[in-house]
C-alpha cells in the first residue's frame, strides 16, 4: 500500500481526541502555500511509480489518500482520478467531521464514492452524535464496503465505541447482521476483560482478544475495524515508547524492510517517501528520496541505502532492549521502538 497525503492541514487538529495527533508537528511545519496536493503533482507521482516496479506493485494494492485531512483539499476528485490510473482501489480517509451534507467537504467525498471510490473514517465520539453518524447513513447508501478506525487511549474507551457502533448498525436493518456479529464478539471480549484485569498490559490484551476477527465479508457487505492505541506526543512531536492503554509496556513497531520487503510506503504532498507509515512523526531518518524532485534511479538508489541503515539499526534496537538500554537512538536514525 502506498499512503498519500493529499492535504497538510486538518479541522480537529490538536483538539478533543485529537490532542495527540501523530502528524500535527511535521505537518505543521508545511508552508500553507504547500498545504494541497495539486493535481499535476499527483500526475508526476503517478509517472514515476510507474517506472518503479516495487513502487508499482504496492500501489496496485492499495493507494490511500490522507492527511491531514483529504477532504479539506479542493482538487481531491481531480488527484483521485489520477491515482485511479494505477489502481481501482483508490480510496480516502476522512475524519468525517463534516458540518453538513452541503458542505463542499462532503460533496467531494459523495463525487469519489460515485466514482466506485471508498471512503473511510476515524470514529470520533465528540461529534458522532452531531456529524459522524448522519452522514455515515448516506455513506453506506452510497458504498458496500469501510474500514473503520477506534483510537483508544484506555481498553475502556474502546468498548465504549464498540457500543456506538453496535448501537448504530443495529438500527440499519437485516444487511449488517455480520457486523454485528463481529462487534458482539469484541463487545463480549472486553467486557469480560475489564471485569477479569481492568488493568491488563498489551500481551494480557492480545492474549484475551485472541479469535476475534477484525473483517467480515459477505455478497452484501465488507466490514473491517482499525483498533490503534493512543501515544502521547511530546511538543516535539516524538511518539512516547508506550501506549496509552498501556503505559508500562514498550510498543514495539515491527518494520517490514529488515526482513527484506517493503509493505507501506508514505508520500507527503511535498514529495518525500518515508519508510512504512512514517510521516514524520517516527523521527526515521533513512528517506527513500523524493518523488516530486528525485529521478526513479534516484529514489531506488536511495530505498537501497536506507535499507541497509534500517536493517542495522534494527539490529541495534534490539541489542539495547536487551541490555536495558530501549529508548536509545542509534546513529542509523531508526526510531528505538522500530524492530
Amino acid at each position: 500500500m502506498i499512503n498519500i497525503f493529499a492535504e497538510a492541514n486538518c479541522n480537529r487538529y490538536v483538539r478533543d481526541e485529537c490532542q495527540y495527533c501523530h502528524v500535527y508537528e511535521p505537518l505543521s511545519q508545511i508552508a500553507k502555500s504547500d498545504w494541497h496536493l495539486m493535481p499535476e503533482q499527483a500526475q508526476v507521482m503517478v509517472d514515476k511509480i510507474l517506472q518503479m516496479e516495487v513502487f508499482h506493485e504496492l500501489a496496485k494494492r492499495e493507494i490511500n489518500l490522507t492527511g491531514g485531512e483529504p477532504s479539506q483539499n479542493p482538487h481531491i476528485v481531480e488527484i483521485f482520478k489520477i491515482f485511479r490510473k494505477l489502481t481501482p482501489n483508490v480510496r480516502i480517509h476522512t475524519n468525517l467531521d463534516i458540518s453538513s451534507d452541503q458542505s463542499p467537504r462532503w460533496l467531494r467525498l459523495v463525487e469519489i464514492m460515485k466514482l466506485s471510490g471508498r471512503v473511510d473514517f476515524t470514529l470520533y465520539p465528540t461529534v458522532w452524535e452531531s456529524r459522524q453518524k448522519p452522514l455515515l447513513i448516506k455513506i453506506l447508501a452510497l458504498q458496500n464496503e469501510l474500514i473503520l478506525n477506534m483510537i483508544f487511549e484506555k481498553v475502556s474507551d474502546l468498548l465504549s465505541q464498540i457500543e456506538i457502533l453496535i448501537t448504530f448498525f443495529g438500527e440499519q436493518g437485516k444487511k449488517f447482521q455480520s457486523v454485528l456479529s463481529l462487534l458482539g464478539t469484541y463487545r463480549a471480549k472486553l467486557g469480560s476483560l475489564l471485569e477479569e484485569n481492568p488493568e491488563c498490559d498489551e500481551n494480557a490484551f492480545l492474549t484475551h482478544m485472541e479469535g476475534a476477527e477484525n473483517y467480515t465479508c459477505t455478497d452484501d457487505f465488507i466490514f473491517g475495524l482499525n483498533m490503534i492505541p493512543g501515544f502521547y506526543v511530546d511538543k516535539n512531536g516524538e511518539r512516547a515508547m508506550n501506549a496509552q492503554p498501556f503505559p508500562k509496556d514498550i510498543n514495539l513497531l515491527e518494520c517490514t524492510i529488515p526482513r527484506g520487503t517493503i509493505e507501506i510506503i508514505t508520500v507527503q504532498q511535498t514529495g518525500e517517501i518515508t519508510p512504512c507509515c512514517d510521516v514524520g512523526n517516527l523521527k526515521c531518518q533513512p528517506k527513500f528520496g523524493n518523488l516530486l524532485a528525485d529521478s526513479p534511479a534516484e529514489i531506488m538508489s536511495q530505498v537501497e541505502v536506507s535499507r541497509k541503515k534500517m536493517v542495522s539499526g534494527a539490529l541495534k534496537n534490539h541489542q539495547n532492549m536487551n541490555e536495558g538500554k530501549a529508548g536509545e537512538w542509534v546513529e542509523e536514525g531508526i526510531p528505538p521502538y522500530c524492530v
